[in-house]
Formats: C-alpha cells, sequence, structure tokens
C-alpha cells in the first residue's frame, strides 16, 4: 500500500511531488467486535506506523494551505482496515481505495485480489466495473458540459434533443426530471435485439407516473439522458469525455469497452455458470444490451484516475490548471432538488439515515454508488473526496454489507478532516 502525503497530482500520472510516506506491511487488520453488528464499530486496532522516504521532502517548504490540506493518518488507517477486514471476510476478492483534501491525495491503496488469491489490485492499474458510478462520471458530467456550452437546459423537454421520446405525458418530461430520477420511467424494462434496436426500444419505454409524481431510481432514464445529450452533443459522448475531461485530467485507464476478456489488467465483475471470471465486460444487463456503451453503466476506470475526478470537482472544477467544470455549474448540479428526495441532478446528496455517505460528511457533499461495489463522495465543505471500488458482485452468494462499508469509510475520512483541523496535524 501507498500513502501519498502533501503533494499535488501530475497531469499524468499519480507521483509525489513532495513526499511519499512508506506505510509497513504488518500493520493489524481491523477486527470485529462480537458484540456489534455494523462495520462502524469496527476498529483499528494498532496506530500506524510511518517511515520517512529518505530526503525527498528536505528542501520542501510547505505552506499554511497545504499544512490544513492534511487528513489524520490513524483515522485513513482505520479506513483501510475495514476494507481488509471485508476481505477477510469474504465479502469481495479485493478493492482500491483513494482519499485526499483538494488537489492532495492522502491514501491511494490496493488490498486483496482481482480474483481469489490472484492478481493483486494495484490501484494505479487494477481497472474496475465502476457501474452506476457511470451515471455522475461520464452522464452527468456531459450534460454539465452541454449545459455551459449551451448546447442543453435542463428545464427543456427531453423531445428537443430526442424527438423520439415524445407521445403524451412525454412531452413533459425534462432533462432535469431524468436527472432526478422524476421521469416517471421505471427502474428497468427489457431491451430486445441488436444494441441499436434496443436503444429504441428502451427510449419508447412508458412512462409509469407522470413527471414529477415520484422518484424511482431508473436507468432507463439515464439511457435515454446520454442518448440526448449525444444528439445535443453532435457526436459521440464517450469521444466528447475523452476529449473534454479522461484526456485533459490524464484519466488514461478510465472509458467504455476496455478490451473484453483481453483486458487482463480489469477485475471480473461477474463469473460464467461455469465459474469462468468475465473480465472487461459490463456487468449491468442493459448496458450489455446496448453494446457496453450506455448513460447508466459501462464506464470502466481504476482508483487513481476516479481520484483525480474527484480531486477536480474538490477544487471547484479545476485541477493542477486544467479547467474542466465551472464551480457554478458544479453547484448547480450538486444541490438537492426539492420533490427528488436525496437526489441532486445526476448526483445524490446525504440521507438523513447516513446512506452510503455515512454520517460524518456535511450536507453539501455530494456523490454516487454502483452496482458492482462502487462509490464516489465529495465534500466541498471540508475539500475532502474519497474512492472505493471493489468487485463485491464477483461472489454472488457473498453476504452483501457494502453500504456500511461505505458509511464507515466515508465517516472515518469525514474525522480525519475533523482531526487534522483540529489538531493541526503537521509533518513528521
Amino acid at each position: 500500500m501507498v500513502y501519498e502525503n502533501e503533494h499535488r497530482f501530475s497531469r499524468h500520472r499519480l507521483s509525489a511531488a513532495v513526499a511519499l510516506v512508506a506505510i509497513g506491511a504488518g500493520v493489524g487488520v481491523a477486527q470485529h467486535d462480537a458484540g456489534r453488528t455494523t462495520l462502524d464499530a469496527v476498529q483499528a486496532v494498532a496506530p500506524m506506523p510511518h517511515v520517512a522516504a529518505g530526503n525527498i521532502a528536505a528542501t520542501v517548504v510547505e505552506t499554511s494551505a497545504e499544512r490544513r490540506a492534511r487528513l489524520e493518518r490513524e483515522k485513513l488507517a482505520q479506513a483501510e482496515k475495514l476494507v481488509q477486514a471485508e476481505i477477510r471476510r469474504g465479502a469481495f476478492p479485493g478493492a482500491a481505495l483513494a482519499a485526499g483534501r483538494g488537489a492532495h491525495m492522502e491514501l491511494l491503496t490496493g488490498l486483496g485480489n482481482a480474483e481469489w488469491g490472484r492478481y493483486e489490485v494495484d490501484p494505479e492499474r487494477t481497472i474496475y466495473d465502476i457501474a452506476s458510478l457511470t451515471k455522475v462520471v461520464a452522464t452527468t458530467t456531459a450534460v454539465m458540459l452541454l449545459v455551459e456550452d449551451g448546447k442543453m437546459d435542463v428545464d427543456a423537454p427531453v423531445s428537443r434533443y430526442l424527438p423520439e421520446f415524445s407521445g403524451g405525458k412525454k412531452d413533459a418530461v425534462t432533462i432535469r426530471h431524468l436527472l432526478t430520477h422524476t421521469s416517471g420511467l421505471p427502474a428497468g424494462a427489457g431491451a430486445p435485439g441488436t444494441p441499436s434496436q434496443a436503444l429504441r426500444a428502451l427510449i419508447r419505454t412508458p412512462l409509469q407516473a407522470a413527471p414529477g409524481e415520484r422518484m424511482v431510481y431508473s436507468d432507463v432514464g439515464f439511457v435515454a439522458l446520454y442518448a440526448a445529450a449525444e444528439r445535443a452533443a453532435g457526436e459521440p459522448l464517450d469521444k466528447m469525455l475523452e476529449r473534454r475531461v479522461f484526456g485533459p485530467l490524464g484519466m488514461i485507464s478510465t472509458g467504455y469497452k476496455p478490451g473484453g476478456e483481453s483486458c487482463d489488467r480489469c477485475s471480473p465483475s461477474y463469473r460464467r455458470d461455469d465459474g469462468t471470471p468475465v473480465r472487461g465486460k459490463v456487468h449491468d444487463p442493459t448496458a450489455r444490451k446496448l453494446g457496453g456503451v450506455a448513460g447508466n453503466a459501462g464506464l470502466f476506470s481504476t482508483a487513481a484516475d476516479l481520484a483525480r475526478f474527484a480531486a477536480m470537482l474538490a477544487e471547484g472544477g479545476e485541477l493542477e490548471g486544467v479547467r474542466i467544470l465551472k464551480e457554478e455549474t458544479i453547484r448547480q448540479f450538486t444541490a438537492k432538488q426539492p420533490g427528488a428526495g436525496n437526489r441532486a441532478l445526476g448526483w445524490e446528496t446525504p440521507k438523513q439515515s447516513g446512506g452510503s455517505s455515512g454520517r460524518q460528511v456535511s450536507r453539501k457533499a455530494f456523490g454516487h454508488t454502483g452496482f458492482t461495489g462502487t462509490s464516489l463522495w465529495i465534500d466541498p465543505e471540508r475539500g475532502t473526496w474519497t474512492v472505493l471500488l471493489a468487485n463485491r458482485t464477483f461472489d454472488p452468494h457473498a453476504s452483501n454489507r457494502i453500504q456500511a462499508l461505505r458509511r464507515a469509510v466515508n465517516d472515518r475520512v469525514a474525522e480525519a478532516a475533523e482531526l487534522a483541523d483540529v489538531n493541526g496535524v503537521l509533518a513528521e
């Protein structure tokens, strides 16, 4: 595992600009308290040892802003141990975890394996099927860019951009309705035939409720949203995202269709009936029917790449001098929407119960999850962000505690920021 303390991102790879801190491999794994049932009760069993990496930082002078960017290390160690404990419990073979503050990486680690006992997870190289994180990293981000370009209006009817999405109450469905899952579309629908036939069928899916009547988390809605955004963009949306987001941010391992089963860097998210692991093919059946490129799922990425994406959002849309989004656009899309539960525009906001965000993040936090075991949360009030990638669907018979794990990990990162602020953590 690698801790990268107090450095900003390099544009094209995650390298330390100030110092690397190597963490001893013998740190104990978190243990469960037999009298408790939630992951929130799992605590680290040993303090975090640390060793300065030679004289790399000997001549570096820290600014007060850099000191404030730090996260308290023992809490990060506890977050890591929570994930390790789930691996040992058999929840999934391995995971990648990243956390930071603003443009500063504080934690980047691979834990366990891509498959049971095989292929050690490398957070910079192991590629995960990020499932519904596609909805925010790809589809919502594309809509944000198109709104900035003046090519989309969130309150315009979907039919303005996608004429075949029309008829009856569908004429009243807006882009905002799709973003907030309040369109009246069902959660899922049949997608027969070829990818193009499946797309046409999904776009024609009838509403089950009036627009704005209730919130139903809908993959169908995001398939339609992706199609509408692609028409507005006038080019394939995956190409636009590569040109305007993934490429400029140096997200070199992020994209759709990473090579199928020849992708030896891909962590398999499912297995065939005979037990053969499936790599590089999307787990989500709807995205698979659409040929692997869809608005609801299909994107693949690494923890290192998503850390760059999260840091960009935490920094108000800019990273290392590269501006991707305007700060006001981020505020617009991450604000909780009326009549949509905890939904913002594309994004989720914290639930009263904690949801996947945990209970320690601020009310301004925003994030999303993916069915395969992925999550991404950003707290602009503290400037913190957390990325967790796992392939918990690899073993469909394993008990599913991923939501509790997400809460506990995000809580540890929030506590790490609070302790750093209170104690004024400085370089050792």
